[in-house]
């Protein structure tokens, strides 16, 4: 047989291959704890949701300023958003983040990671092994 050997390929297949998970466990989107005060909506609970998503907290901060169209900063363990704005607002915004960046869009999981590849970002889902392309944020 030549160079390669068909059992060393199919173990090294097997080790590549995502690893699907068999929790039928609903995923329950995380809920925004945000207030109002003054011109400002302030979030408690960013980094928790950044958490669950599995993403990290300077994605989902850029994605949240770009689709409030302002600014913000953190104040101790708080996101202070300039603009008065609903809590179901932030909440939609949280939720369409989920959709573009954390679900799978094959098999609806939330059991992906996100990599870059050369100029391109990619979602690829560790439950079914599909590969997406996802918008990058600048």
């Amino acid at each position: 047989m030549g160079k390669y050997d068909y059992d060393k390929l199919l173990d090294k297949a097997y080790k590549e291959m995502p690893v699907i998970s068999k929790d039928e466990g609903r995923f329950e989107m995380p809920q925004i704890k945000a207030v109002q005060s003054g011109n400002k909506m302030v979030v408690s609970n960013l980094p928790q949701i950044a958490a669950a998503f599995r993403r990290p907290i300077e994605h989902l901060l850029k994605f949240m300023l770009r689709e409030l169209a302002t600014t913000g900063d953190l104040k101790g363990s708080e996101y202070h958003f300039v603009g008065k704005f609903r809590p179901e607002f932030i909440q939609e915004k949280i939720v369409k983040y989920a959709k573009e960046f954390v679900l799978c869009p094959q098999c609806g999981k939330p059991d992906t990671h996100m990599i870059k590849e050369q100029s391109a970002s990619f979602l690829v889902c560790e439950a079914c092994g599909a590969k997406n392309s996802v918008r990058m944020l600048k």
